[in-house]
Order: C-alpha cells, then sequence, then structure tokens
C-alpha cells in the first residue's frame, strides 16, 4: 500500500484523547477537515519527524457547534 503515513495526536484543547496512525492515498494540508472514527477534526500541524518515515500529525477536535 502506497501514500502518506502518519502518525497521529488526536486532541481536545490541549488534551490529547487519542493517538494512532494512518495512511492516506495523499497528502493531508494544515487546516485539512478529517474525520477519525465518528469524531470530527481539523489538521493543526504536520511535521516531519527525524529519523522517521511518518509524518507527525496535531489533528485538533471540533465541536458540533463549531462546524
Amino acid at each position: 500500500m502506497s501514500g502518506v503515513s502518519y502518525r497521529y495526536e488526536l486532541r481536545r484543547d490541549d488534551e490529547v484523547i487519542a493517538t494512532g496512525h494512518m495512511t492516506r492515498e495523499r497528502a493531508l494540508t494544515v487546516g485539512e477537515e478529517l474525520t477519525i472514527g465518528k469524531r470530527v477534526g481539523i489538521a493543526r500541524s504536520i511535521e516531519p519527524r527525524l529519523g522517521e518515515t511518518e509524518l507527525h500529525l496535531v489533528i485538533q477536535l471540533v465541536s458540533p457547534r463549531e462546524r
């Protein structure tokens, strides 16, 4: 399977509530909306990590009233 690999942190405010790995067919961009499980979030940062093939992705949860 080819694509872009990420190690992500799912955050609510400043609290990390979940972490995981995912691969996407196309690269994400900062500000893009995405769904993890049933939760909707915004990509807040995408950064390479020294010595790792996965990019570090921070996803900020969006409350239903913010959408």
